[in-house]
């Protein structure tokens, strides 16, 4: 079949809702832990007059740190649990950047659940190229 041919039989056929991120919480509680925040989130978060994360910062910039003991916690602690197989983060709007642009091309784009997610941000040189590709797929 000619390239040309191959494209007009897939034109106009519905496109499929890309993969959404399931909710399931596993990924918060996996890695939650052991997560940096990036200046732009301390900038962010001290902007926002939001002591309450600041204040779960260690000095190295590692979060979340239990403000009370200065431990590190094994988990999010901003993870809430909504059902058995599924979560919530309460801080959503404000949640570190290295939340956001989980899972990366580093985790195969997948997360713990096995969802491909090709709609998150891209933490590779030239990303933006095979982001372009994926999203033409």
């Amino acid at each position: 079949m000619q390239a040309s041919t191959w494209v007009e039989a897939f034109r106009g056929r519905p496109r499929k809702e890309p993969p959404r991120c399931r909710c399931c919480g596993r990924c918060c509680e996996a890695y939650g832990g052991h997560l940096h925040a990036s200046r732009a989130d301390l900038e962010r978060w001290r902007r926002l007059g939001r002591d309450d994360l600041l204040a779960r910062v260690s000095s190295v910039s590692w979060i979340w740190m239990n403000p009370e003991t200065g431990k590190l916690e094994d988990r999010c602690p901003f993870l809430v649990r909504t059902g058995p197989e599924t979560a919530t983060c309460s801080i959503q709007d404000v949640k570190p950047d290295m939340c956001r642009d989980y899972p990366t091309l580093a985790h195969g784009k997948r997360c713990l659940s096995g969802v491909f997610l090709r709609g998150v941000a891209l933490a590779a040189p030239g990303a933006e190229v095979v982001e372009s590709v994926l999203s033409a797929v």
